[in-house]
């Protein structure tokens, strides 16, 4: 059944839904997820404690993670409902940010397969606005609050008030949209104040969100850092900088299937750099069960993406679940 599915929304990306504008797209795909009540169709899941993994201390029924990219809570509602293990928010700001303006996504296609760039700029409501959110969101499966900031002080301030209502809370300093965030990726010596400032701020699980742009850095500098601070989880990784005209920012974060490899090689890496003292999310280029299920063959703890969410559906979470029990 999933097979089938997911065989037909492809056809629907595929014929309509990648022909329209990006923002015709994307409205219709955000109001067809907070009105239709997806969730409650069990066909998007699979339970199976054999499947369970722990991040952090925390179980999640399923190693698949939704990758950040909603903060409406309606949304990350039916997203708990769709077959994840864990879903992540948007990366929240102190203060509401708009965004860049458009166009701030345009779709890509290479011989890898549909992938998207985006300049979005962390458009979010704010952390007073978002707070009174969470407080009535229901945690079916465990929430992880992604925070960004341009400061130590704007990343304490958030992970003190938003930790509460997370199970885990993950630390973006590796956006390329966001010039004075993607710079903590650059000035790893004054990201070692951030992670001991930010461990000290919650006893929640912490997650650092590290860029495919900066491999060395993060296997000689951050890392250890964080390992230092006491945070053990990373997220390997982010989009991949690159310029596009299209774009109003002229360049923008690259995702999908062409980032694959380099989200493979980074885990093979950093798995063998630090062995199981670090818990490793793998994200980047998921859309394919097989992908999934390499990624954790290699040591990922876990399997985070987004962009197959938009290409192959939300079907995609069952078809990687029903592949990974038929391993088991």
């Amino acid at each position: 059944m999933s097979r089938v599915i997911g065989a037909l929304y492809r056809l629907l990306y595929d014929g309509i839904l990648c022909r329209l504008p990006e923002p015709t797209a994307v409205a219709l795909g955000q109001t067809a997820l907070r009105l239709l009540p997806w969730d409650r169709l069990s066909v998007f899941r699979l339970d199976d404690r054999r499947l369970a993994v722990t991040l952090g201390g925390v179980r999640l029924p399923n190693p698949l993670i939704l990758a950040a990219m909603y903060y409406d809570p309606r949304i990350l509602r039916r997203a708990m409902g769709l077959g994840f293990g864990a879903v992540t928010t948007k990366s929240i700001t102190v203060d509401p940010r708009p965004g860049h303006p458009a166009p701030n996504l345009a779709r890509v296609r290479t011989a890898a397969g549909p992938g998207l760039v985006n300049c979005n700029g962390f458009q979010n409501p704010g952390l007073e606005r978002f707070r009174a959110t969470l407080a009535r969101l229901p945690h079916r499966v465990p929430l992880i609050v992604s925070v960004a900031g341009e400061s130590v002080s704007d990343y304490v301030t958030l992970v003190t008030a938003l930790g509460p209502a997370a199970d885990l809370v993950e630390f973006n300093i590796s956006s390329p949209n966001t010039r004075l965030v993607y710079e903590w990726s650059k000035k790893p010596r004054e990201l070692v104040a951030l992670l001991r400032a930010v461990r000290a701020a919650t006893n929640k699980p912490l997650i650092v969100k590290l860029s495919p742009d900066f491999a060395d850095a993060n296997e000689f500098e951050i890392i250890p850092a964080a390992l230092e601070a006491g945070i053990r989880i990373v997220n390997y990784g982010n989009t991949r900088s690159v310029e596009d005209r299209r774009l109003s920012q002229g360049s923008g974060g690259l995702s999908g299937p062409e980032i694959f490899p380099v989200t493979l090689e980074n885990l093979r890496r950093t798995r063998a750099r630090f062995g199981r003292e670090l818990e490793i999310i793998a994200t980047g280029g998921v859309d394919s069960p097989e992908k999934a299920r390499r990624l954790l063959r290699e040591g990922a703890t876990a399997v985070g993406y987004f962009t197959g969410f938009i290409t192959r559906g939300p079907i995609l979470a069952r078809e990687i679940l029903e592949s990974l029990r038929a391993d088991r």
